[in-house]
């Protein structure tokens, strides 16, 4: 408690820093949603259940040609020369109601509507949705990565000092942890604050959407900033601190899953230990992303990435666990990264 209360009194009395830091997510999370405002319209929400997963009206299909009353093979609802996409839950009803729909269920799809339903989703149905969590994703980690990359090398002539007197190494991180920690989580406040007043957050699983997004953006946050301490821990100087942070950073991006899918098993092995894929696993189920129609990104095998409840195959405890699998392992790369920066500090003794 001493070293938090010495550590927080150091980061008040640095008020240029504090303030860069305490705008960083409000300042982004603004720029981020106008973006998002100005390409798709202010009467659009990108994660509405209609913009996360649109639907055809109609598809072909050779099962509905041998149907007396229907000898052209295109199956779906009639939308009156409209063109577009549709709300899906008109295709849940002709599905359920119509008897093409019914027969087509019944004999392509063992009677499961929502497994008929999936061949009615638009391939890139949510795409923009899942652009969206995924800068907030790696914005969450960036910003726990910012603030704890030079808070441990900048301290080292004071950390060797008082090393050799009595100052223990898990006191001393978890200083760092605490103080550091609680700004993580004030950012992500500020950032979810930001992101629902302008793009109202919508769908959930188990638990009120808002909620379910705050507890991945504090976890994310926190791996970051374990990012940070760990670059710091590792680091000789602020030079070579600051050089990691590209070589850290830059692959978070890369194995999200969302620029580039990821399909072949040694790449989603090595892809889990980056906090960013498992934030978007965890948010993109929260919200109903379909990864099978935006890249066919996949967990492990062909297993989907996002499993998710909006209009999915997904029951609602699969979805629960998919997201409680993303919340562990974010928590089992914090305590990673909190082994692997004690073990860095001790070393530091070896040297001296």
């Amino acid at each position: 408690m001493l070293l938090s209360m010495r550590y927080l009194e150091l980061l008040k009395n640095d008020k240029p820093t504090l303030t860069i830091l305490l705008l960083q997510a409000p300042i982004i999370g603004l720029l981020i949603m106008f973006m998002v405002r100005f390409e798709l319209g202010f009467g659009s929400n990108v994660f509405s259940a209609n913009n996360v997963v649109q639907c055809t009206p109609t598809i072909i299909t050779s099962s509905a040609i041998h149907q007396p009353d229907n000898p052209t093979g295109i199956l779906g609802i009639n939308t009156n020369g409209k063109s577009g996409p549709v709300d899906c839950n008109q295709i849940v009803t002709f599905l359920k109601t119509d008897p093409n729909g019914q027969n087509y269920v019944r004999t392509q799809r063992n009677g499961d509507v929502n497994k008929a339903l999936q061949d009615y989703i638009l391939p890139s149905s949510g795409s923009g949705a899942q652009t969206v969590l995924f800068i907030l994703s790696f914005a969450t980690v960036l910003f726990g990565t910012i603030n704890g990359y030079r808070e441990i090398v900048k301290e080292a002539a004071i950390y060797r000092r008082e090393r050799t007197v009595n100052l223990g190494i898990l006191p001393y991180m978890f200083s760092k942890l605490v103080v550091l920690g609680f700004l993580s989580i004030v950012q992500s406040l500020i950032l979810l604050l930001v992101t629902d007043l302008i793009e109202p957050l919508h769908q959930g699983v188990f638990l009120p959407i808002n909620l379910e997004v705050l507890i991945t953006f504090v976890l994310s946050s926190l791996a970051g900033l374990l990012v940070g301490l760990t670059i710091s821990a590792v680091s000789s100087s602020n030079d070579s601190a600051t050089s990691f942070i590209p070589i850290i950073l830059l692959p978070q991006v890369v194995f999200a899953g969302v620029i580039i899918p990821l399909k072949d098993w040694p790449l989603q092995i090595l892809a889990m230990i980056f906090p960013t894929r498992w934030a978007m696993i965890a948010l993109s189920s929260s919200i109903g992303v379909h990864s099978e129609v935006t890249g066919k990104d996949s967990l492990l095998g062909s297993d989907p990435s996002y499993h998710g409840t909006l209009f999915s195959t997904f029951s609602q405890t699969e979805a629960t666990q998919r997201i409680l699998l993303a919340w562990a392992a974010m928590g089992a790369i914090i305590l990673l990264l909190l082994i692997i920066t004690g073990l860095a500090l001790k070393a530091k003794d070896v040297r001296k």
